[in-house]
């Protein structure tokens, strides 16, 4: 019965997406579209590959869901240069590979001169759709028209200035020592465009990417077309569709009836549905960030670092993943231990699931466990109220349970986003949970963590000796030091545990079984699309 009318609701989403995508294709005037099959200002063909060299896997349509797509062209506006990326059609001086490592890529290479100036040098083969030249000349007008247009971008360029040193070869200037200028070049809202074209329509965008917009309707849809005149290698797969589908269960039903190949943004509440078919597989590979609870050690109860590590000892992290997150996450003890560049810290400090441990330095800092199970002082009892939202309600309920095992009075609010702040403006706040990025510069990521001044030190956590291996971080030049004073100050933060870290947030993908070359990636929305996906014939 249950698979009847599943099969019956897959035949209705059919239906509907079908007419939704009937009416996407009468919208793509308004916004510029040329039709299928023309030649667009960017001079490469729109149409079919009728060449003897496109054979009938070149002729196969990629078609990706995802749970909101670009609202615009310009990769200045809002979130717009991210989706561009990930869909093939925009890239960035330089890359970062699923181990987390930087690596070129319309850049050839890079090298810091000095503590305060990088060389990069540019690939003389890229072009623009266009044919206009990646060059030195380009690739600066496009990083202003970003430092000034997009707020998003500002993080990774407000340090740098660039000047051309020739027509290849580009010279980084940087307002501290030591900034990983490529890294901080990878991030896509620094995608290369060309800054003399108008990007409101698919007529004039011009990008460089091994594909090419070809339709687009706003929050609904784009099509894009291979880029015969890629500088790199070129995609098997001719077209790709990326639809937006809002609603979760319609982008489940969409992958699993074959409308669809990938399936972006999957909660964990539909892995059910996923984990029993044989047409789909699960990508989760884990991102690179941290589900990390923040303590406001302002409040009496956590000024002793006692009770706070009590508080991390306590948790049995591999039974959380199983309860908020089905299983499709790892454990991790550490910050930095999301980061793939960082994974010796994933089990740092926090070796293991140690009740008994935590009981000993809850007796110690003086909170007696009494007839009713909780823990007091005082008089007091050892209360904690956990601040929840979006996603995170079981995450609570199961720390809840946790903490409660060794004589913690925990409740959990679950709310929307707006009372945590709300809460933290007034103080009036015990712990709250976040999941902050943890790959980028260590100094960056780590000053805005722990840092007196760090705009996410939400509990107010001040140590002289974490701030003087910040200041010694800082000053390092080495890599090999950076990444070992990196560690230093992730352990030493995990040891006084004004935070505590459990896993990374889960991304789910689902993947058609017919597609070929899909690759996991910590940062998957960045990397849906790559030059060696095929798919099977039908």
């Amino acid at each position: 019965m249950k698979k009847g009318l599943l099969a019956c609701l897959i035949i209705v989403i059919i239906t509907l997406m079908g007419c939704s995508n009937n009416s996407n294709n009468n919208n793509t005037a308004s916004t510029g579209n040329n039709p299928a099959g023309t030649k667009d200002s960017a001079g490469a063909g729109s149409g079919p590959d009728t060449s003897d060299k496109a054979d009938a896997a070149d002729n196969k349509e990629l078609i990706v869901a995802g749970q909101e797509i670009a609202a615009s062209l310009d990769p200045v506006k809002p979130l717009t240069s991210s989706y561009l990326r990930n869909i093939g059609a925009a890239e960035a001086l330089f890359k970062v590979d699923a181990e987390g490592k930087v690596q070129p890529e319309l850049a050839e290479s890079a090298a810091e001169v000095d503590p305060t100036t990088w060389e990069i040098k540019l690939r003389p083969e890229a072009s623009f759709w266009s044919g206009k030249a990646v060059d030195a000349d380009a690739v600066i007008a496009s990083l202003e028209r970003s430092r000034s247009l997009d707020l998003q971008a500002k993080p990774f360029l407000e340090e740098l200035s660039f000047a051309k040193k020739d027509d290849y070869t580009l010279q980084v200037k940087t307002k501290r020592s030591h900034v990983q200028v490529p890294l901080n070049l990878s991030y896509y809202q620094t995608v290369i465009h060309n800054a003399e074209a108008k990007h409101d329509a698919i007529g004039t965008m011009d990008l460089t990417g091994m594909y090419k917009v070809l339709e687009f309707s706003p929050k609904q849809k784009m099509v894009l077309a291979r880029n015969e005149n890629y500088w790199g290698e070129k995609p098997v797969i001719q077209r790709v569709v990326y639809e937006e589908i809002s609603d979760e269960q319609t982008r489940v039903l969409s992958v699993l009836s074959g409308r669809s190949h990938v399936a972006l943004n999957i909660g964990t509440t539909s892995l059910g549905q996923l984990e029993n078919s044989e047409e789909v597989s699960i990508s989760a590979a884990p991102a690179a960030n941290t589900q990390t609870i923040y303590l406001n050690l302002r409040k009496p109860q956590f000024e002793d670092a006692r009770v706070r590590q009590a508080l991390s000892w306590a948790l049995n992290r591999e039974e959380l993943v199983i309860l908020a997150a089905e299983g499709e996450s790892i454990p991790v003890t550490t910050w930095l231990g999301s980061n793939p560049a960082f994974a010796e810290a994933k089990n740092a400090v926090y070796t293991k699931f140690d009740p008994d441990k935590a009981a000993e330095l809850l007796d110690e800092a003086g909170w007696a466990q009494g007839a009713d199970g909780i823990r007091h002082k005082d008089g007091k009892p050892l209360t904690l109220r956990l601040m929840t939202w979006g996603g995170d309600k079981a995450l609570g309920e199961a720390l809840q349970s946790q903490w409660t095992r060794i004589g913690v009075k925990a409740e959990v609010q679950h709310g929307d986003y707006s009372l945590i702040q709300t809460a933290r403006e007034s103080g009036d706040w015990d712990a709250s949970i976040e999941a902050w990025s943890t790959f980028g510069d260590e100094l960056t990521l780590l000053t805005g963590q722990y840092a007196p001044e760090g705009s996410a030190n939400y509990g107010g956590y001040k140590d002289a000796e974490t701030n003087q291996l910040l200041a010694r971080l800082a000053e390092a030049s080495d890599g090999a030091a950076r990444h070992e004073l990196a560690l230093q100050i992730n352990e030493r933060v995990a040891g006084q545990a004004p935070v505590i870290s459990l896993f990374p947030r889960p991304q789910i993908t689902a993947v058609s079984g017919a597609l070929h070359g899909f690759e996991d990636h910590f940062r998957q929305f960045e990397n849906v699309v790559n030059a060696n996906l095929t798919l099977d014939s039908k």
